[in-house]
């Protein structure tokens, strides 16, 4: 299933209540949700394009290659800052549903509580 963003778009690969598996496509240019998630974890691994990851209060480049987890309650973001997109896969672990998430910042003013309606 593959689901429009403001930011891009995702597919979803695998999906379960517990564990999900999808790939993020982050057009240039654009970000994710300042965000929290209260009942899951998340695992990315970048493989195309370059952006920053703002990770609580630090900024990281990434890039090919990138790893990170994210534990629950840990506030994150991804921005695409190239001309090309920003392809991440995801592996999310936990309570697995998209109203799971409470954003903090939103370009594309969105509702805070996602609720299930617009996700990331």
């Amino acid at each position: 299933m593959e689901v429009d963003k403001p930011w891009g778009r995702y597919i979803d690969i695998h999906r379960e209540d517990q564990v999900v598996f999808k790939k993020l496509v982050i057009s240039p240019g654009e970000m994710t949700s300042y965000q929290t998630h209260s009942k899951r974890g998340e695992f990315w691994y970048v493989t195309k394009g370059e952006g920053v990851m703002k990770y609580n209060s630090t900024n990281w480049k990434v890039q090919p290659g990138f790893c990170v987890e994210i534990k629950k309650g840990t506030a994150h973001q991804i921005t695409n800052n190239s001309s090309d997109d920003l392809v991440i896969y995801e592996m999310q672990y936990g309570y697995c549903m998209e109203e799971d998430i409470e954003r903090i910042e939103d370009k594309y003013e969105r509702d805070f509580n996602a609720g299930g309606t617009n996700g990331r």
